[in-house]
């Protein structure tokens, strides 16, 4: 892409929902409404309505944070370090801290920040308008330190620049990044800070890593900003480079002291801009996107793969999802866009951490938001077809789903759309209690596949639509085991026959509750209270349906064979 994408998900979950004129999007139902027929969203709760927008690329805001909103100006005076606690030397350009205390950094130094001060000693580090420059080792090293706070004063703008050459080989001597910690480090301040990483990584700690408050913007060759046992961001703007590897990496998975499992990535607050040649995010455990402090919450953009206008055109890489964990996925609160050429949300299952537990590959969603565009260059992905709308020369990437789960999906609350994906929700098993979750695909909307349990697709609330092509080999849900519905509301599209449909499960599709609109074909078992309403909601264009009182209006931009609905409440069109 030529420019950055970025679309403000706050300002558009506190708009109404609009229709868009495409496939599988809903909008408030125009009219005055009635005490028994009031209008809502398609989630129906009128406290939560959303804009989804129709088309990604027509949704750019200028306000976006983007790359070129944190910059820094490198400094031309004389280099001072200050201290009225500390202790320090000097050799040939090399300042070595030596012991606790603050100290106080300005101008331009061509060398060395070196810490090896007691394995107790705290240090804070101000940036007060310093630039650091090394090219024989990382500009700022701490091989020796208790914890390491950096801190961009008010107000000032701060360089760090790895000028090594890019690393060919290993070699102990040298620090992995521009900024490379032996211990927990932390990244704060209300200033600027601009890392960029020459040699391999950017902010790189073998420890904890953490930012707060902080415009941190850091460009590497490699991972842009990597801690060994867990990276969190609490709060400010974070914009992570990489041209060759991983925006945000984290690679332990022993035990920390208190039993749990590192490797953990957290963001509460803030906002974090990824663009990356791999992954956007590679946590070695869990990733968090959580309140914070005050129910602070957090916005989120990834870029992945040619996605990624910074990707080198010869980097070597096997994987490009937005984010990739070996244990648990979570979203409580906040929102999160990922443009990726792989998996937007991935979760490995089995893998043997060091603390001696395995990989739960579990991804759940439980508020905030979750917007997903898996779409790789046109010509560039063996077997991928034309992607929905706006893209241009754009394609939707052949076995990469919006959300896999190697195990199991839950979606209990929040939004969720995906605009496009080869498959778009794919798991062993799949529990929808809640929210509201809008999919396009290529080929499966939503897809049970075979794993350690059963396949399932469970739905017992919340709002479901999907959308896939009505021709073709392609389900709108398939499941390899039962599709089972208590409760919820959903619509699913697709083709009009037993190899391809609407809603197809191996092991049967039944309905006892909510409410199922199929649009093409689908073979359901109704129990209890549920009726079969014969309704006509397939042929293109937009349609109105009442469910239980409250109306629904959505858009098909294409004609489906049929339309079948299975309810235990009252519908009518």
């Amino acid at each position: 892409m030529k420019k950055i994408i970025l679309i403000l998900i706050a300002v558009l979950l506190s708009a109404s929902l609009i229709a868009c004129g495409t496939v599988g999007t809903m909008s408030d139902h125009t009219g005055a409404a009635s005490d028994t027929e009031k209008t809502v969203n398609a989630g129906g709760d009128a406290a939560a309505q959303s804009v989804i927008p129709a088309d990604m690329d027509t949704a750019v805001s200028e306000a976006a944070v983007t790359v070129q909103n944190v910059i820094a100006k490198e400094s031309t005076s004389d280099f001072t370090i200050v201290t009225a606690d500390g202790v320090y030397s000097e050799k040939d350009g090399v300042y070595t801290i030596s012991a606790a205390g603050t100290y106080t950094l300005s101008g331009l130094l061509n060398g060395q920040i070196l810490v090896d001060a007691g394995e107790d000693d705290e240090i804070v580090i101000e940036l007060a308008g310093a630039t650091v420059t090394y090219d024989q080792d990382s500009p700022i090293k701490i091989v020796s330190a208790g914890k390491v706070e950096i801190s961009a004063k008010k107000d000032t703008e701060n360089v760090v620049n790895d000028a090594r050459a890019v690393k060919k080989s290993d070699d102990e001597s040298q620090g992995e990044g521009a900024i490379w910690a032996k211990c927990d480090l932390k990244l704060k301040g209300n200033g600027v800070l601009v890392v960029t990483g020459g040699y391999n990584n950017g902010v790189h700690t073998t420890k904890d890593l953490t930012v707060k408050n902080l415009s941190l913007k850091v460009i590497a060759y490699n991972n842009a900003i990597k801690g060994n046992d867990s990276v969190t961001v609490e709060s400010g703007t974070v914009i992570a480079i990489s041209t060759n590897g991983d925006g945000i990496k984290t690679e332990n998975t022993d035990a920390n002291k208190k039993g749990e499992t590192r490797g953990d990535v957290k963001i509460s607050g803030g906002t974090v801009s990824v663009y990356a040649a791999g992954d956007g995010v590679q946590a070695a455990h869990d990733f968090n996107l959580t309140a914070g402090e005050g129910e602070s919450t957090a916005t989120v953009y990834i870029f992945t793969g040619s996605y990624s206008e910074y990707t080198a055109q010869n980097a070597s890489t096997t994987s490009y999802k937005g984010v990739k964990v070996q244990n648990e996925l979570n979203v409580s609160a906040g929102s999160i866009t990922v443009h990726s050429y792989d998996d937007g949300l991935h979760a490995d299952y089995g893998t043997a951490f060091e603390d001696g537990t395995k990989g739960k590959g579990t991804i759940n969603i439980s508020g905030g938001s979750v917007t997903i565009g898996v779409y790789a260059p046109s010509k560039s992905t063996a077997g991928g077809r034309p992607g929905r709308g706006g893209w241009g020369g754009q394609q939707t990437v052949s076995g990469a789903d919006a959300i896999h789960a190697d195990s199991t999906l839950n979606i209990s609350g929040g939004t969720v759309y995906i605009d496009s994906a080869y498959e778009g929700l794919e798991a062993n098993v799949i529990n929808i209690s809640g929210g509201q979750t809008r999919v396009n695909a290529i080929d499966d909307g939503v897809n049970a596949t075979k794993g350690a349990s059963s396949p399932l697709v469970n739905v017992t609330g919340g709002f479901l639509d999907v959308t896939v092509s009505p021709n073709g080999d392609t389900d709108g849900i398939d499941s390899n085991g039962y599709y089972r519905q208590s409760g919820g509301i959903v619509i699913t599209r697709g083709p009009s026959s037993e190899m391809a449909a609407a809603i197809d499960a191996d092991g049967g599709v039944s309905v006892t509750g909510g409410t199922l609109i199929i649009l093409g074909y689908g073979r359901v078992t109704a129990g209890g209270s549920v009726r079969n309403y014969s309704l006509s909601l397939h042929a293109a264009g937009n349609h109105t349906v009442t469910v239980d009182g409250v109306a629904y209006t959505f858009s098909n931009a294409s004609a489906y064979g049929r339309t079948t609905v299975y309810s235990d409440v009252s519908v009518t069109a």
